[in-house]
């Protein structure tokens, strides 16, 4: 029943301004949560391939599409 490795997702792919924001949401939250590690992984640019920013990176780009409407 085993299918093999599960795929790799692929990067990120936004304006940097759209990466940078993202990144302070995420370790602002996770700061909020006192996992400053994580925070700082965060800033550091070394959770990009996670969930938290792919889920941060697609609402921002869809605000933006909206004009910045919230």
């Amino acid at each position: 029943m085993a299918q093999g490795p599960i795929p790799m997702l692929p990067a990120l792919a936004a304006p940097a301004e759209i990466l940078d924001t993202a990144r302070l949401n995420c370790a602002a939250r996770a700061q909020d949560r006192d996992q400053a590690d994580l925070a700082v992984s965060f800033l550091e640019g070394g959770q990009d391939c996670g969930w938290s920013m792919r889920h941060e990176v697609a609402k921002l780009l869809a605000e933006s599409a909206k004009g910045g409407a919230a």
